[in-house]
């Protein structure tokens, strides 16, 4: 059931029981006037005939002939008999409303008890009797009366009710279709300002409500957007580095294995040169200038061989790269103590390995070039569902800015972990030094 028509009820029952209220006051009213009128009337005939008759000397004929003088007495019924019970005289019924007779049920409610006086006279027996019925008539008219108007206040009260109710209620049928609306995905859409309180702040409500709900969601959407092109620029950067590391590889393996070949063949023919007993001495030192450059040559192509693709990752694994590139460290800085602790290691697939030994490099590479640090600790060991990396060194600790522009090795680091699903911790220890934790999930 509709609000409009609640209402409509409610005020219906309301007037109905205010109508019903006024006809039984009315009844009330009328029981009592009745019963007050009756009694006074009854009271003045018996005392004026209780007077007259003792007194009254005339004959039975000129008594009658007074009674019908008398005529119609209200509320009061009059009847004379002679000694034989023979009626001589009966008052005349009331004649203002003929035909107007009150239903039974409302002469029952409202008449009083009857009420009856005799008289014993000369002529015969005079009786008195309370008549109600000239009242009892007034009463019905006068309810009937108040029922008309009771009925047609009824029927304009609630016309009138339903007309203020269909116009207070007629902005819900709008806030609805809004509400419709707004449910098939318009979120567009925006409900006009009505005067009326309460119509008026649901509608505020309602364009706030669809406002704010549009905005999340343009900001979600440019969310989703701003992800989506973040996912694909990892993408990308993966898919670069990944080439990079390939090109590296490469690059290592032909180092190591072509170019080494060929500065070893220059190393060793420039010294036949030099040992030739037949060669002269501008001879001799050009060629010992030879062998020296191809040595340095081979030296300094063998310290670039790790830098780019470490030989042991690929043949060896994780961990003896790391001991290979730790050695490396420990022979290029002396002063800077560095310790290695690895765990049983499982098996990882070629990006995570990858992965885990270039943020190690980045890290310490970090530590040695900007940190100034005396003790540098690498830790590697696996749990029970992620690969945990810890390098941490006692140097003057991270800049605060070092999220901002630049620092591109420790961004590099986040990136690589982020990109293998994991989380990168970076930040200053306490006294000094620094710290960095990289936990990668491991695929099971």
């Amino acid at each position: 059931m509709s609000l409009r028509m609640q209402l409509n009820l409610l005020v219906a029952a309301m007037t109905a029981i205010f109508v019903v209220a006024l006809l039984a006051m009315h009844l009330e009213t009328t029981r009592s006037s009745v019963r007050a009128e009756v009694e006074a009337g009854n009271r003045v005939a018996t005392q004026l005939f209780a007077n007259l008759v003792p007194d009254d000397g005339v004959n039975g004929r000129g008594f009658g002939e007074f009674l019908s003088r008398l005529g119609h007495v209200r509320a009061t019924m009059i009847r004379l008999h002679d000694r034989n019970g023979g009626l001589i005289y009966a008052s005349p019924p009331d004649v203002r409303k003929p035909g107007r007779e009150p239903p039974r049920w409302y002469a029952d409610m409202v008449a009083p008890e009857p009420v009856h006086r005799s008289f014993q006279t000369p002529e015969g027996v005079l009786d008195i009797d309370a008549d109600p019925t000239s009242a009892v008539r007034d009463g019905w008219d006068g309810a009937l009366h108040m029922f008309q108007f009771g009925a047609v206040i009824f029927v304009l009260g609630n016309l009138l009710v339903y007309w203020l109710v269909w116009r207070a209620t007629q902005p819900f049928a709008r806030i609805v279709r809004g509400l419709d609306e707004v449910q098939r995905g318009d979120l567009r859409a925006r409900l006009p300002a009505y005067w009326r309180a309460e119509a008026g702040t649901i509608a505020l409500a309602f364009n706030r409500m669809t406002r704010t709900i549009e905005e999340n969601i343009d900001a979600r959407q440019q969310a989703l957007e701003a992800q989506l092109r973040l996912e694909q620029n990892r993408e990308l950067a993966d898919t670069v580095r990944a080439r990079i590391e390939d090109e590296r590889r490469e690059i290592a393996r032909e180092l190591h294995d072509e170019t080494g070949q060929s500065v070893t063949a220059i190393k060793s023919l420039a010294l036949a040169l030099v040992r030739r007993t037949d060669s002269d001495e501008t001879t001799r030192g050009a060629a010992q200038l030879i062998a020296d450059t191809a040595g340095k040559l081979y030296a300094a192509m063998h310290g670039l061989i790790p830098r780019l693709r470490p030989l042991t990752l690929d043949s060896l694994g994780l961990a003896d790269a790391l001991r290979e590139q730790v050695g490396d460290w420990r022979r290029r800085h002396p002063a800077v103590e560095i310790a290695l602790d690895l765990g049983l290691l499982p098996a990882l697939g070629e990006t995570a390995t990858v992965a885990v030994y270039r943020i190690a490099q980045e890290a310490v590479t970090n530590a040695l070039r900007h940190a100034d640090a005396r003790h540098i600790g690498i830790t590697l060991e696996a749990g029970s569902s992620a690969l945990c990396l810890r390098v941490s060194d006692d140097g003057i600790g991270l800049p605060v800015d070092w999220r901002l522009a630049g620092h591109y090795g420790l961004r590099g680091i986040v990136e690589r972990a982020q990109a293998l699903g994991g989380e990168a911790r970076i930040g200053n220890r306490e006294p000094r030094g620094a710290s960095i934790e990289v936990e990668i999930p491991l695929r099971r």
